[in-house]
């Protein structure tokens, strides 16, 4: 299709429920309109005006909300002109020029109407009402069986929409209002596709792309040498055509790439893409049709007997990553840029997969394209949650049919896509409340959902729900669990090994603290965390618990470093929210060692959640203007795709444990030394090892020295010989170090010290680029970088006595100015960095 006219100069206008219930009546109102930017909402608009703010929400649930659009049309519509509406958020009725021509109650659905003869060359009006969503909650409707607590109000199960700011205690009022999806008006062509539909699989080692479409055509002239082929990469093979009817043609065929390379999660492999193109010859002219790229791969899920593991290309894949959000909570959808940047951070933490949960949406086209070009693996939710919904409602159901349907056949070619699930903790609501096993799962996560999945995508396997297995859904040691035993549950780090986690696609929750350069723009001067207003509004809670995520991280805080966290923000404020960086972070690394270490029953962790919906202290590991956390940065050192960890096997010592998640095997060097004081070494070994591609090592610590050291300090036979152990690995044959880490026998809690010797300088390294190198003499207990503007490659990091670290930083914006500082936890002194040899900051 071709776009004639661009529906635009859009307003909105926010009425009492039900004081005008069409365009006759509100034309009687004298209605204040704000400009809207569509796609877009209405809280984004009131946003844009400055009449809404994060702590000023209207409660447009209990409103009605109008739409408005003049646009010119040039020629009167032909046949085959056509207004689509990609996704309405959500109760909404549209009028053209007066004339109602759709209803739409489903957020997540599409509608295309034909508007042939029905716009006259000059100006017209479109006007989209969405009603009142708590006005039409008021309906009476069939109770649930059972009751959610995840919402107020029960029967929102009736209404197709994100649950997405209708949920208390950790999403910002503001749910999604409006035409959240592009708004166009069409013309169809000649020859259109009026369906195209492509799917690939991958059939031994040949990539196979199939294709079934239909074609409008319009004259016999033009139907006469009609053509179609297909394209997939460089390979391309005609399409067979059969006549339908005077204006109809069905196009079928297929491409086979011979050889084809494979589609990896990027930690495991290339995720190789081909494009994937149709051509239609018809009366002279060649009509293209970009449908976009696709990869090959399969996908094996592993659930027999409790288990719970994926297979990539017939490799095991220990899939870790976050929960995907948004990047913008008020438009949904937001910038793809912003996803980009997003999603490249996911992947530079060495996340391989994100889950999309079922309170969120389905996202745009771009999001699913990046994630195959990054290499992202997708547990992808259906958009349920915690509730009993109608499945027994014939109307209902055929809407989820088609939602279902419309989401697949748009991403059918997306190999990222590696599991579909049917919901998001439904069967754990349930359970959790005593009700028997028959309630947990109705027929649409049992039998209409999955049918649909193996219809459209018999490659990617099906899970019924997020957690589900084993006697109950919530424990953690069968099927698919969310586990926060480390976390809400404040169960010391060795639950995680102690648990018996097969998968868990929701883990290590804590209310993150952002970094300074985020608190300095979310906090005005004078106000302070922790206890002002804005702060606590924002921290996420459970709305029926007596706690919150700051208690769970205070917590954390006192167990790791030894310190009350009241005394400690009592007293220095500043080293409270340093030291809280640090716990959240070194909670969520001390999980993943135990779940990557050789031997573990845990085949993927993914932590809730990837980035935050508003500012402030929230479960994101990057915050709400996209800048990494601290745990960001523990994360990147527990998810690299090649790396070493150490494990406290109380007498058996110290295991390490390298992994390499890479195609080619590595032939390595194992250190370990042991510094007593953070300074002086009174144990140190070697060895070599043999990592396997896809594989993983093991070697005990005293392995390496010959001799007893009690290197986790277990048998006590006096005190402590040392306080720091730091292990490295090496590639043999080229010295690179391939990964690190260390373990404290007496915990994370080191005394601060003067003259720590802590030193970094900087060389520039391209346009708004510098290298800085970090080193120290003694041990510098994670080294926090603060350079406001820039984006830093590692932070948080350990330095073993006399090591270094080089740290790439970024400018966000073109011609930021550098101004950067650095302190270690252990350290007094803030060092600022100085330049190398004759280099002069511009």
């Amino acid at each position: 299709m071709t776009p004639t006219a661009l529906v635009a100069e859009w307003t909105m206008a926010v009425l009492p429920a039900g004081v005008a219930a069409d365009p006759a009546a509100l034309s009687e109102l004298e209605s204040a309109w704000t400009p809207a930017v569509v796609p877009g909402t209405a809280m984004a608009a009131l946003f844009a005006g400055g009449q809404a703010d994060f702590d000023r929400l209207p409660p447009l649930d209990t409103q009605d909300v109008w739409f408005r659009a003049r646009f010119d049309v040039t020629t009167p519509s032909q046949a085959g002109t056509v207004l689509v509406f990609e996704g309405l958020a959500t109760l909404a009725e549209c009028w053209l020029d007066g004339e109602s021509i759709l209803r739409s109650d489903n957020m997540f659905l599409a509608h295309e109407v034909d508007v042939t003869g029905r716009l006259a060359a000059g100006s017209h009006t479109l006007l989209i009402r969405f009603a009142s969503v708590q006005q039409a909650l008021a309906a009476r409707r069939p109770r649930p069986r059972w009751r959610t607590r995840l919402v107020e109000q029960q029967q929102l199960r009736w209404i197709r929409a994100s649950l997405l700011g209708r949920i208390p205690g950790w999403s910002p009022a503001a749910p999604a209002i409006g035409p959240w999806k592009p708004v166009r008006l069409l013309q169809r062509g000649t020859v259109e596709w009026l369906r195209c539909d492509a799917v690939a699989s991958l059939q031994g080692d040949a990539g196979v792309v199939a294709f079934d479409g239909v074609l409008h055509v319009t004259g016999d002239d033009t139907a006469a040498d009609l053509a179609a082929e297909l394209a997939v990469g460089d390979a391309r093979a005609p399409l067979t055509l059969r006549r339908l009817d005077a204006r109809h043609w069905a196009a079928s065929g297929g491409v086979t790439v011979a050889s084809a390379q494979r589609w990896w999660p990027h930690t495991h492999g290339e995720p190789a893409l081909y494009q994937v193109d149709v051509r239609v010859w018809a009366a002279g002219t060649v009509i293209h049709r970009d449908l976009g790229r696709t990869g090959f791969r399969s996908v094996t899920l592993h659930s027999q007997s409790d288990d719970f593991a994926l297979d990539i290309n017939g490799v095991r894949v220990f899939c870790r990553g976050a929960c995907w959000t948004t990047t913008d909570i008020l438009t949904l959808i937001g910038d793809p840029a912003a996803a980009r940047d997003t999603l490249r951070l996911a992947r530079d933490a060495g996340m391989n997969m994100l889950r999309v949960g079922g309170t969120m949406f389905y996202e745009a086209d771009h999001f699913y394209a990046l994630c195959d070009e990054f290499g992202i693996l997708l547990w992808h939710d259906w958009m349920f949650a915690n509730m009993d919904y109608p499945a027994d409602d014939a109307g209902f159901v055929a809407g989820v049919e088609l939602e279902a349907r419309q989401f697949l056949q748009r991403t059918r070619l997306s190999p990222s896509i590696g599991l579909l699930c049917g919901n998001s903790e439904i069967e754990q609501q349930a359970a959790m409340l005593g009700l028997e096993q028959p309630l947990w799962r109705n027929r649409l996560f049992g039998e209409v959902l999955p049918a649909i999945g193996a219809q459209l995508r018999p490659d990617v396997p099906y899970w019924p729900s997020s957690p589900a297995g084993g006697v109950l859904p919530f424990q953690v040691d069968a099927g698919a669990a969310h586990y926060f035993g480390v976390g809400a549950y404040l169960q010391p780090i060795t639950d995680a090994r102690r648990s018996g986690v097969r998968f868990t696609s929701e883990c290590l929750a804590f209310a993150n603290i952002p970094e300074p350069e985020t608190l300095d723009r979310f906090l005005s001067d004078g106000q302070s965390p922790l206890h002002h207003p804005r702060w606590k509004a924002r921290v996420p809670r459970d709305s029926s618990a007596g706690w919150d995520f700051d208690d769970v991280r205070d917590h954390y805080l006192a167990q790791l470093f030894g310190v009350d966290p009241m005394r400690l923000r009592y007293a220095d404020m500043q080293r409270y929210l340093a030291l809280g960086r640090l716990a959240s972070g070194e909670a969520m690394l001390g999980a993943l060692r135990e779940w990557r270490r050789q031997g573990s029953s845990c085949a993927g962790a993914i932590v809730w959640f990837l980035r935050d919906l508003w500012p402030g202290a929230g479960w994101g590991v990057i915050d709400a203007y996209g800048c990494p956390k601290a745990a960001w940065f523990y994360l990147q050192r527990g998810m690299a795709p090649v790396g070493l960890f150490m494990t406290d096997e109380g007498v058996n010592g110290l295991a390490l444990h390298a992994v390499n998640d890479s195609p080619r095997p590595i032939a390595a060097q194992v250190e370990l030394t042991l510094y007593r004081h953070g300074e002086k070494p009174v144990a140190h070994g070697s060895a070599t090892l043999q990592v396997p591609a896809h594989g993983s090592a093991q070697i005990r610590g005293d392995a390496l020295f010959g001799h007893f050291t009690d290197s986790t300090w277990t048998y006590r036979f006096g005190p402590a010989g040392h306080d720091v152990a730091h292990a490295v690995l090496s590639d043999t044959a080229t010295g690179q170090v391939l990964g690190s880490d260390f373990y404290f026998p007496l915990g994370h809690g080191f005394a601060v010290q003067p003259g720590l010797g802590l030193t970094a300088t900087l060389v520039p390294d391209g346009p708004d680029r510098w290298r800085m190198t970090v080193r120290c003499p003694r041990f510098a207990q994670a080294v926090a970088i603060d350079a406001p503007g820039f984006r830093i490659s590692h932070n948080y990091f350990h330095l073993a006595p006399g090591g270094e670290q080089t740290v790439v930083l970024l400018a966000r914006q073109p011609g930021a100015r550098l101004r950067a500082s650095l302190q270690a936890a252990n350290g007094v002194e803030r060092c600022v960095p100085t330049m190398a040899a004759t280099e002069t900051i511009p």
